[in-house]
């Protein structure tokens, strides 16, 4: 099952519409906003401009603003217990880059989803050892970074590899592209995959 979560007031772009959706404090007005009611809205609110906006949802669940986790890491540990295994977290990256680092760190937190962050210009998911293959799609450049050491192969791209080692502190694998029909990617442990292109997509 999929469901997107919207985290923050989005200006930049579209909603995709196929989604049922978590309203994530301000994330809340910027789904009204695209005519999107969420299934389910959860945060302290202390951003939101209006509580009025909350009136149009069933369910809602009130956070202290004292909390030892993120509205978005709480609402994404909501959607993983009611089984949904594909998120796509949405308004992640354009704010305070504490919230982004701490977003990114969801993606290993919980390796049992298919986690992707998302803006107008990019897509970031986690790779888990294994083969991977990927097409170019509406993106022009893909980028690997290891959050631990990794043994890395790229194939079908411009820049090719063979059982590389992959460092944290290496950005070599930054600005690739796909080749052809598909890339692949052969890794023995977790890769940061973004994909990204120059001018927004949604």
């Amino acid at each position: 099952m999929k469901i997107g979560i919207c985290s923050a007031n989005l200006t930049e772009f579209t909603l995709p519409k196929d989604l049922a959706y978590i309203g994530v404090d301000r994330g809340v007005e910027s789904l009204l906003l695209q005519g999107i009611t969420p299934a389910f809205a959860i945060g302290d609110f202390d951003s939101i401009k209006s509580k009025e906006a909350l009136s149009a949802i069933k369910e809602i669940q009130i956070l202290p603003e004292r909390k030892d986790v993120t509205d978005t890491h709480a609402a994404l540990e909501w959607a993983i217990d009611r089984g949904y295994d594909r998120i796509y977290i949405f308004g992640a990256t354009g704010g305070r880059l504490d919230h982004f680092l701490a977003a990114l760190t969801l993606l290993e937190l919980h390796k049992e989803a298919e986690i992707h962050i998302i803006d107008s210009q990019n897509d970031i998911t986690l790779l888990k050892s294994g083969i991977h293959e990927f097409e170019a799609g509406s993106y022009k450049y893909f980028s690997l970074f290891a959050p631990e050491k990794a043994v890395i192969s790229i194939s079908g791209a411009e820049y090719e590899l063979k059982d590389y080692t992959l460092l944290r502190s290496d950005p070599l694998c930054c600005s690739n592209q796909v080749k052809g029909d598909k890339a692949c990617v052969k890794t023995d442990a977790d890769l940061l995959l973004v994909r990204s292109c120059d001018r927004p997509v949604i």
